[in-house]
């Protein structure tokens, strides 16, 4: 059974990043609903959270063991009042998604900081420290495609936002038809019900905000 490293949203940030140059393959927006999935389903897996359709529950008050998703529970709990996972989805991924996934990321050094100064003022971007450890998340789902292995609950949700943000046309393009089949039908058969439905929520998230920058 495959496993994962790092904790899901990270794997997705990096999965997210050229092995080549550490270049960004997703859009800022696209990355960010994203991410602001991966952090509920990381707190679905701390079983802090649980969703249904398309609601969402804080089941459990305590901080997990990490600055993260403890932060997005916090977040949670003082806006207790809104209940719709896209609500959520939509309000992380303003921003705050990408900065708790840089800053969780930068404290195991595994991002670097980048400025590049322009006419418009500095840019700033993280990228891969190593692209190698940022080329495993991808290169381990295709492995389990391959040989026809099982992933665990993190690494199918992994696999549920590469596809979800479109990221899939870069991490799963080398996929034979069988090995994409055998990806689909794990997420079919074994993903918990409520990780399906966040991870559809991502989807329609993102179809939506391509939707709007086209009109």
């Amino acid at each position: 059974m495959a496993t994962s490293q790092l904790p899901l949203a990270d794997d997705l940030y990096l999965a997210a990043h050229d092995n080549a140059r550490g270049r960004c393959l997703l859009s800022p927006a696209t990355l960010g609903l994203g991410l602001a999935a991966g952090l509920l389903a990381e707190l679905v897996l701390w079983r802090r959270l649980e969703i249904q359709d398309a609601g969402l529950t804080v089941v459990d008050e305590r901080p997990t063991a990490e600055a993260a998703t403890s932060a997005v529970l916090e977040q949670l709990l003082r806006e207790g009042h809104h209940r719709q996972v896209r609500d959520w989805i939509a309000f992380l991924a303003t921003g705050v998604a990408t900065e708790l996934v840089e800053r969780r990321l930068a404290r195991a050094g595994l991002v670097k900081r980048h400025e590049k100064r322009g006419l418009l003022g500095t840019k700033v971007r993280f990228v891969p420290t190593d692209l190698t450890v940022a080329g495993w998340p991808g290169t381990r789902i295709r492995i389990a495609a391959t040989r026809g292995e099982l992933l665990d609950s993190p690494d199918l949700v992994l696999t549920g936002l590469v596809l979800a943000t479109g990221l899939d046309q870069h991490v799963l393009v080398t996929l034979e038809a069988a090995e994409r089949e055998h990806l689909f039908g794990q997420l079919r058969r074994r993903l918990p019900v409520m990780l399906q439905h966040l991870v559809g929520q991502a989807e329609a998230a993102v179809g939506d905000a391509v939707m709007a920058r086209r009109a």
